[in-house]
């Protein structure tokens, strides 16, 4: 829906038709109840929270600290995957949807403007990040602003691919010499690989391109099947293939726009993880801890926004059917919400990477300083 039929629709007082993203219904997952899989959830919240702090205190086991991080991890993906197994999916399109095309160009433009404003007062001297501002608030706005919703445009496939070369030119102009030097370290390797696997899985099974609950029609049950697809996310019209296997049972498509959002946002997210190690296994996260709290509040604002299905899922625990614009306002095509917190996740993040990056905690001798020590130590 463009925004100059949105607005028709808003002036006349007729609400557009919206081809909605339905999720799956119910209220148990195998058997187990809804609000036990928000238990599980919470509880692995506040086992998150209680090996972060086990790994600040000095006095303290890290490896205890670190095995309840970890596992409070687990139990977080476990729990809000198995809450978007299960959510309800409302029937009806409310009304004020009718709003989001207006809104969504209006955000558009207050990002791009709000990055010129804000590079300009605070890094004049680097213009490139007003060129990945107003390239994320194309991002947003492209769905509203392009005829049919811009799906077959090529301009769409060039946004597509000019967001990823954009966050990597950043991180080539400005990021330490840590980075990409830290993946050189065993550790920063490990963590990193694992954090990019997990958030993939997360974000495969929040987003809907995977489930272990599918929807079943007359003519899937007790078929599998492989079949090439089509999906119109992001942005625009990705190749794709469609599968379900009933003895999983796992149903789901895998894109190659899905591909490319889990290459920028898991990317992103296991480099800030990878730094994190790497502060860690120097002893240095205690005196200079800003780049593992940046790489944990940028993480879960990912999780949270660019995973939307979860945060609906986790609504839907505790307020049930009134939880429904909640899920309108992530699902629904036409806003602004799911558009605006991948460009959020995607500023907060890389500037966590180039905070870290800068760290002390994070760096590596040179060989010329290293040669030199061993020479006045020899």
């Amino acid at each position: 829906m463009t925004l100059g039929s949105a607005l028709g629709g808003v002036a006349t007082g007729a609400a557009p038709a919206i081809d909605a993203v339905v999720a799956h219904s119910g209220t148990t997952h195998a058997g187990t109840p809804h609000w036990l899989l928000g238990a599980l959830t919470l509880l692995g919240i506040a086992a998150v929270a209680f090996g972060w702090t086990r790994l600040r205190d000095e006095d303290a086991s890290g490896r205890l600290g670190a095995g309840v991080f970890a596992t409070g991890v687990v139990m977080v993906i476990a729990g809000t995957i198995g809450l978007v197994e299960v959510q309800i999916a409302p029937q009806a399109t409310p009304d004020w949807t009718r709003w989001f095309p207006v809104i969504n160009a209006i955000t558009a433009a207050l990002l791009a403007v709000g990055s010129l404003v804000v590079v300009r007062w605070k890094w004049p001297e680097r213009p490139r990040y007003v060129g990945l501002g107003v390239l994320l608030a194309a991002w947003i706005g492209y769905p509203t602003l392009m005829p049919s919703e811009g799906l077959s445009h090529p301009f769409g496939y060039l946004l597509a691919a000019a967001v990823p070369l954009a966050i990597g030119y950043v991180l080539w102009r400005d990021a330490g010499d840590a980075f990409p030097g830290v993946f050189g370290a065993r550790l920063p390797q490990v963590v990193g690989a694992v954090t990019f696997l997990l958030f993939a899985v997360f974000y495969a099974f929040s987003a809907g391109t995977l489930s272990v609950n599918p929807d079943l029609t007359a003519d899937m049950v007790g078929q599998g099947f492989v079949e090439p697809y089509r999906v119109a996310s992001p942005l625009v019209y990705w190749p794709a293939l469609e599968f379900y296997f009933p003895s999983i049972p796992l149903s789901g498509y895998v894109s190659a726009g899905s591909l490319l959002l889990v290459g920028i946002l898991g990317g992103l997210v296991a480099s800030n993880a990878a730094l994190a190690a790497r502060q860690w296994s120097t002893g240095g996260a205690v005196q200079s801890p800003r780049a593992m709290i940046g790489t944990v509040t940028t993480a879960g604002a990912t999780a949270c926004g660019c995973c939307a299905p979860a945060v609906y899922g986790a609504a839907g625990v505790l307020f049930g059917t009134a939880a429904t614009p909640v899920y309108w306002a992530f699902m629904d095509p036409s806003s602004p919400v799911g558009g605006l917190f991948f460009a959020a996740s995607v500023l907060l993040l890389t500037g966590s990477l180039i905070r870290a990056s800068h760290d002390p905690a994070c760096g590596f001798p040179r060989e010329s300083e290293s040669g030199a020590v061993s020479e006045q130590a020899a």
